[in-house]
């Protein structure tokens, strides 16, 4: 059933837009509140391990520039759960300017030799290369957060730097964690599959 999915891109892309909204609901409702009984001040501002961004990866790592609706969608909702409905626009604009951080990232890799997703040469697909891929998107990402933030008063000036940090460790553990659950996945639908064939 997986693979049906995989190989149906509008399929695809809905299911992985649900898994965004599924993934932020996980979040809010099991993460945050566990995260906040450790009483660290900056997990109100910044998860430490924050799953939405593991899923809108590998939307980007499925998809492409089909990614867009899931990464526009999925970070829209969340920005309007964590924000005044007003600043629509704003969080469209901001969201717009983090998708293309991700095809910018692959194209700055790619040519410096680097097939980090294994496009050109299967064997170069690692997790490893995907975890540094998401390492890079998390550190940009969390930078151009942290200025918004800080521009617009939600995260004070003295806090920004462990905003930052505290994004960058959270997305990358979450990527690492929702890699992981898919690859569990794939390996589970391969078995089923072949247990089926035989």
């Amino acid at each position: 059933m997986l693979f049906r999915i995989l190989n149906n891109r509008p399929k695809l892309v809905l299911m992985l837009i649900i898994s965004v909204l599924v993934a932020f609901e996980v979040q809010r409702h099991i993460i945050y509140p566990v995260e906040s009984l450790l009483n660290f001040e900056i997990t109100q501002y910044a998860s430490m391990a924050y799953l939405p961004a593991g899923v809108i990866f590998l939307s980007f790592y499925l998809l492409r520039w089909w990614f867009l609706p899931v990464i526009l969608i999925g970070r829209t909702y969340i920005s309007l759960q964590l924000g005044p409905i007003d600043l629509i626009l704003e969080m469209v604009m901001f969201n717009l300017i983090v998708a293309l951080l991700y095809p910018l990232w692959l194209y700055l890799l790619n040519n410096a030799n680097w097939d980090v997703f294994g496009d050109f040469d299967k064997n170069q697909l690692t997790i490893t290369g995907a975890m540094i891929f998401a390492l890079l998107l998390s550190f940009s990402t969390g930078i151009l957060s942290a200025i918004n933030k800080t521009v617009s008063g939600v995260v004070p000036l003295d806090q920004a730097l462990q905003y930052t940090l505290h994004f960058i460790v959270g997305d990358t553990i979450g990527t690492g964690i929702i890699l992981f659950l898919f690859y569990q996945l794939l390996k589970l639908n391969l078995k089923w599959r072949r247990r089926k064939n035989n």
